[in-house]
């Protein structure tokens, strides 16, 4: 499948979520990336030294002067290597060693494995299926700008955890399914802006929860004052992603570091 196509349904797959979370669209997935990078481990692209392609590689773990090949490439080079063996004067003494080893040694990037397709600008990703800008990833589908992550779908902007559907910038996530900007939430679903929820349903600003459900600002309430209350609130999420193409981030908020105003 080509690049465009790729893209396209991954966009597809991020609309679909907005509607999910936001009850609408809100604009292409393209627009959103600084926003949803925010949480990620950065990753950029290097040149092979052996081809000259793009190779995609963690950019805050590679020295800058680190040499690069494909994943792809690793056997061509261990071919290569092999045929230019260490000589007398490389072996004998520690600081002739270290120096050829240095010169063989190389960074591999593009690391995509198992059954894994369509996966655009990521590394180490497993098991995956249309990903773009995703690092160590594993049994995922319909991801974009995730870190670190098992058995995502349709999950964007998420680090550090599991098991998530339908989620947006999710950080430390365990069993969360349509979620928007929370924070190291254990079994939890349909919450925005909430953090240390377990077992927790329908809950929006609300912080240290167990077994609680249909919560705004940590106070209960009726199911369906919970419902007209959401819908605004919601809106008002949409509206400002469609106006500013970011929210604040919940570890913002929570650190006192940011307010709605940005």
């Amino acid at each position: 499948m080509t690049d465009t196509l790729i893209l396209a349904q991954l966009d597809k797959s991020w609309r679909s979520t907005c509607k999910v979370l936001l009850g609408e669209e809100i604009g292409d997935l393209n627009s959103f990336a600084d926003y949803l990078k925010i949480y990620t481990d950065p990753i950029v692209k290097r040149k092979s030294i052996l081809s000259g392609t793009d190779v995609t590689i963690s950019s805050n773990r590679v020295p800058k002067t680190a040499r690069v090949i494909g994943h792809n490439e690793m056997e061509a080079y261990a071919k290569k290597t092999a045929s230019l063996p260490f000589n007398i004067n490389d072996i004998k003494d520690i600081d002739s060693l270290v120096r050829a080893t240095k010169e063989k040694v190389v960074y591999a990037g593009n690391i995509v494995l198992g059954n894994s397709s369509n996966i655009l600008n990521s590394h180490r990703c497993v098991n995956t299926v249309y990903a773009i800008g995703c690092q160590d990833v594993y049994d995922g589908k319909y991801v974009a700008y995730t870190t670190s992550i098992r058995s995502p779908e349709y999950s964007f902007g998420c680090c550090f955890g599991g098991e998530i559907q339908f989620c947006i910038k999710v950080l430390d996530p365990h069993k969360q399914i349509r979620c928007l900007e929370t924070y190291h939430c254990n079994v939890a679903s349909d919450s925005y802006y909430s953090a240390s929820l377990e077992d927790c349903t329908n809950c929006i600003f609300s912080f240290n929860q167990r077994n609680k459900h249909y919560l705004i600002g940590n106070v209960p309430l009726a199911k369906d004052k919970y419902a007209s209350l959401k819908a605004k609130l919601v809106k008002e999420f949409a509206d400002e992603l469609k106006k500013k193409k970011k929210l604040p981030s919940v570890i913002q908020i929570l650190s006192g570091k940011g307010d709605w105003n940005g």
